[in-house]
């Protein structure tokens, strides 16, 4: 009976201890798997995005919102005040130079013309009265009588002529020459009187010193009036300056509207422009003539186009920027390079400014870099691994930077360094 319980009491020994030695030989072999997977993953290489390296353009500069506007415009201002007649166009309408846009009515004007008119008659016949009517016949006897007179004078001047002749021949005395000398001044004096008398008999008729001056100035001033509503008259109907397509109409048949409001613009569809408000501390960056990027958005994507600066105000103007902050704003006018894009004149685009342009340069993402020794480094490719090499950078922008020293054309960059296994000498397998 002591047998039998020692016997089943050795039974659970012998199983524990080959069940130990078995659980040994497991975990031996697991560390040996997980040792092997560690030498197998160290001793494959690491694939790591990279981009070999070669000079580029590098740009600096800053985006802000602008508005495109047409390259060519021409606002049409009302000219005459009064009732709109005819309206000729609507938006859209495509015009030719010379065209006729609208007609304002002129009936008002027409009836101030002819008050005028008349009252310039009525000046002229109120002169007219202010002069005494000429004694006609008076006149008429006094010429007579000049004529005449005239008649004497010649008669007597012949004779005179005569009266010399025979005075050189030794036909006449001295005496009888000079008595026909005489005979020829009376007829000359008394021609003389005679006009004097025809003068008097004028004078006697004219009227007051400066009455003239004074219609003269009178007919002056309403022959401008005149003049004036002549002019506004012939302005009525109003046609296109240039060939284009008209836009922002605020016209409506039957309204009355004032003189001088603009009421249509026409813009020429053979190029647009932009304007763009940028920072006045931005702006002396911004030289004339320097190329300038342009993002449209559609619902395609980002639609890119390119332009060129044409001109910079020389002076600010106070904004309210979005979040409610005053600032000073410089006007930059843009125009674009493409003849003719297919943009809506009016919409908001984005305008990337190029103020730092340095050509043939060595750039890497700033997202290469990362903080070594003091300094910064990055990871290059160099005989299939992976190494760190100092680099010292220069100017920067939103996304790339120059590198000065460090690197050289052909190397190859990783572009992301923040990989866990990555260390020196470790073997990389690059994809570009």
């Amino acid at each position: 009976m002591a047998l039998e319980k020692s016997s089943s009491n050795s039974i659970p020994k012998i199983f524990k201890s080959r069940f130990k030695h078995r659980k040994l030989i497991i975990m031996g072999v697991l560390a040996a798997l997980i040792f092997m997977t560690i030498i197998i993953t160290n001793s494959l290489p690491l694939s790591a995005q990279t981009f070999t390296l070669h000079p580029q353009d590098f740009r600096k500069g800053f985006t802000e919102e602008g508005v495109i506007i047409a390259a060519q415009e021409w606002p049409i201002f009302n000219p005459v005040e009064g009732k709109l007649q005819s309206l000729k166009v609507e938006d859209g309408t495509s015009v030719k130079k010379g065209q006729v846009l609208f007609e304002m009515s002129t009936s008002e004007l027409r009836y101030q013309l002819e008050a005028l008119k008349a009252q310039l008659q009525g000046i002229e016949g109120q002169r007219l009265q202010t002069y005494k009517s000429l004694n006609d016949a008076q006149v008429a006897q006094q010429e007579l009588i000049i004529q005449q007179a005239e008649k004497d004078v010649q008669t007597e001047n012949v004779n005179l002529t005569r009266m010399k002749a025979l005075y050189d021949a030794k036909s006449i005395s001295l005496v009888q020459y000079e008595e026909a000398q005489t005979t020829f001044e009376k007829a000359k004096n008394i021609l003389e009187q005679q006009k004097l008398g025809l003068k008097s008999i004028y004078e006697q008729n004219e009227a007051p010193q400066g009455t003239e001056l004074y219609y003269s100035n009178q007919k002056k001033a309403l022959q401008a009036q005149i003049d004036q509503l002549e002019d506004e008259i012939s302005k009525a109907v109003v046609v296109a300056v240039q060939d284009g397509i008209i836009k922002d109409l605020s016209l409506k048949e039957g309204n009355v509207i004032p003189q001088g409001q603009q009421v249509m613009t026409v813009f020429s569809n053979g190029g647009y422009k932009l304007e763009s408000f940028v920072l006045a501390s931005d702006a002396l960056d911004i030289k004339v003539g320097s190329p300038v990027q342009v993002i449209q958005a559609t619902s395609s994507g980002n639609k890119l186009l390119t332009g060129k600066v044409e001109a910079v105000a020389i002076s600010a103007i106070e904004k309210i920027s979005p979040l409610g902050l005053k600032e000073n704003r410089v006007k930059v006018t843009i125009l674009l390079t493409e003849a003719s894009p297919a943009i809506v004149l009016g919409s908001n685009v984005d305008v990337k400014f190029t103020t730092v342009e340095v050509l043939s340069k060595l750039l890497i993402p700033k997202t290469a870099l990362f903080a070594y020794q003091n300094g910064e480094a990055v990871w290059v490719v160099q005989q299939g691994k992976a190494k760190i090499i100092p680099v010292k950078k220069g100017l920067e922008n939103d996304s790339q930077v120059i590198v000065e020293q460090g690197l050289s054309d052909g190397d190859v960059i990783f572009k992301e360094p923040n990989i866990t296994t990555l260390k020196e000498g470790k073997r990389i397998k690059a994809n570009p």
